[in-house]
């Protein structure tokens, strides 16, 4: 019987460690690390769907896999899923084939070059095996929440960098109630995504993968940053992404305004240009979100 590590890939912490959720299953993980090279499998990952839920307190994922074995001997592959990089993920739960895995936990630390953490990154993995029958498909099912990242004042991203623009071109602290107020009050985001790049690990390429962003009570209009801009299409419901042939080399990330929809905070802007037709900051932001708006077409 062969025994391969493989990993398992999640959603990651975006926009310079944002709260990222971790995400698809990849080889090899406490040898390759997030980014798996080696092949010395012939398991293949035919599919994917993966369901975000967003929210300000949790963001939810359910990720179904199917993979299939192409070669004519069984497989069984030691599986790995991290549940801990620069953020937690809690309520992890997995299932081969419908059933319920126990899974092993284990630590490991990871050295980048290019990173200012000299003593190395942490790494916690959920560890478990499976066995891949000759010729054959398997079915994996991954679920689990993550704490999504807080963009506060000391963050920067491009949709809030406009909020010191609109406060540097006003004469004064706006009142609380008035609508240039309660625009800035508003303009708080959340980061996460999703660790695509670990799945690189199987046999060839990912033959499909299906990336959904839900957020149930706006839809998709509170998003305001996301990437990649490539084969994606917003959906009355959701943000989505459709790969083929896909051999990752990106994540998916995104920043999300729970407050506003695109709509709403196109609205908000145009009225306090009314009694503030002067400031470049709310201009900028308009013709942000406009494009923004056209994006989402």
């Amino acid at each position: 019987m062969k025994m391969v590590r493989l990993l398992a890939t999640g959603v990651l912490v975006s926009l310079a460690a944002a709260g990222i959720a971790f995400g698809d299953a990849a080889p090899d993980p406490l040898n390759s690390g997030l980014a798996p090279s080696a092949r010395t499998h012939h398991i293949w990952m035919a599919d994917e769907e993966v369901n975000i839920h967003l929210g300000e307190e949790t963001v939810s994922v359910d990720a179904t896999f199917r993979f299939a074995n192409l070669s004519e001997k069984k497989t069984t592959l030691e599986v790995g899923f991290p549940t801990d990089y620069r953020d937690d993920v809690e309520d992890l739960e997995v299932f081969v084939n419908g059933k319920n895995v126990t899974y092993r936990e284990t630590k490991e630390k990871l050295y980048y070059p290019e990173t200012i953490d000299e003593d190395g990154i942490t790494v916690n993995w959920a560890l478990w095996d499976m066995t891949f029958p000759g010729k054959s498909e398997t079915k994996l099912n991954v679920s689990y929440k993550v704490r999504p990242r807080k963009n506060h004042d000391f963050i920067i991203t491009p949709y809030r960098n406009f909020i010191e623009k609109i406060e540097t071109d006003m004469p004064q602290e706006p009142p609380a109630d008035s609508t240039v107020g309660r625009l800035l009050a508003g303009m708080e985001t959340f980061s996460t995504g999703y660790i695509l790049v670990t799945g690189s690990g199987w046999y060839g390429s990912i033959g499909e993968a299906i990336i959904n962003v839900f957020y149930e009570a706006k839809g998709p209009g509170v998003i305001r940053w996301f990437h990649p801009e490539e084969d994606y299409e917003f959906l009355p419901d959701r943000l989505q992404w459709k790969f083929y042939s896909l051999d990752p080399t990106f994540n998916i990330q995104l920043e999300f305004n729970p407050s506003f929809t695109v709509d709403e905070e196109i609205s908000l802007v145009t009225e306090a240009l009314g009694s503030d037709s002067k400031n470049q900051g709310l201009k900028d932001l308009l013709l942000f979100l406009r494009d923004l708006k056209e994006k989402k077409k």
